[in-house]
């Protein structure tokens, strides 16, 4: 019975873990193809000279024949989502290393496909073992972040140094016009590749450029030091029980943000939805 029992373990297994792995690999590629779909219409619509006539932003038969029917959008697609997904990936897969290295048995990383926004919700992996240390919790939080932020560094340069520099058109603006925020690291890659538009230009990104752009905007968000996100995981690794006491006062400082951008409203909801509070290492 005992070589019978242990037998019947180590085939189940196998089954188990290429179940999860398949699980994955059918999310990632119908995740993937949704946001080759989506990425050309938030591009174009980004574009302040190639704006659309149609409303394309919701995952609809009518989309997908648009924009796989025209060569230029489909490539527009298939390059911001292969730079996307290669940076997410390098997110997810530095956590999944990490509980390697750590021994800590984890799924592999679930992408959630969306017929929304950019085609995807990301990704997220379960770790199937209680955290032991808080020098573990922080390896396993930091890994993610910064191994997605080093991938999307050539991205970034690449797609600065070959996005255009264009002038908006005159007011009134349009309305499918979508001006994307332009945060530091894009400031700083654009004086490095010397691509620096001029007074009153904007870019019109590459798409390689447009993905770096939502790679730091997830990685940003990752890191907002509450719950369960990666910068919740390294807060308490570096406080320990205190994080209990830290939290509150950074939930309200978020909340406060939101007066000068109502979008840090939404996560604070997130947040408070996760719980402030980190759960404590083994």
């Amino acid at each position: 019975m005992r070589a019978s029992g242990r037998t019947q373990i180590w085939r189940g297994r196998p089954r188990t873990e290429r179940g999860r792995w398949c699980l994955a690999a059918v999310l990632f590629v119908s995740a993937f193809l949704a946001t080759a779909t989506m990425a050309p219409s938030l591009g174009l619509v980004a574009s302040p000279d190639e704006t659309l006539s149609e409303n394309l932003l919701l995952l609809t038969p009518h989309t997908i024949a648009v924009i796989w029917r025209d060569p230029a959008l489909r490539g527009y697609g298939l390059v911001f989502a292969a730079s996307l997904f290669t940076i997410l990936l390098a997110h997810e897969f530095g956590h999944w290393i990490a509980c390697r290295v750590h021994r800590l048995p984890s799924s592999p990383p679930y992408f959630l496909p969306s017929p929304l926004g950019r085609g995807t919700f990301g990704a997220f992996l379960r770790i199937r073992a209680p955290i032991p240390t808080k020098r573990v919790l922080f390896d396993v939080g930091a890994a993610g972040p910064f191994a997605g932020f080093l991938v999307l560094l050539p991205f970034l340069l690449y797609g600065v140094a070959h996005s255009r520099a264009v002038v908006p058109p005159p007011s009134p603006v349009p309305l499918d016009l979508l001006a994307l925020g332009k945060p530091l690291a894009i400031e700083l890659a654009s004086r490095v590749v010397g691509n620096v538009p001029a007074a009153g230009a904007i870019y019109d990104y590459h798409p390689m450029a447009f993905a770096a752009w939502f790679g730091l905007l997830v990685t940003a968000i990752n890191l907002i030091p509450l719950g369960q996100l990666d910068g919740g995981h390294i807060l308490y690794a570096a406080f320990g029980r205190r994080q209990s006491q830290i939290a509150p006062f950074l939930w309200w400082s978020l909340a406060a943000c939101g007066f000068f951008w109502p979008g840090w409203w939404v996560w604070c909801v997130v947040t408070r939805a996760l719980k402030l509070q980190h759960p404590p290492v083994y």
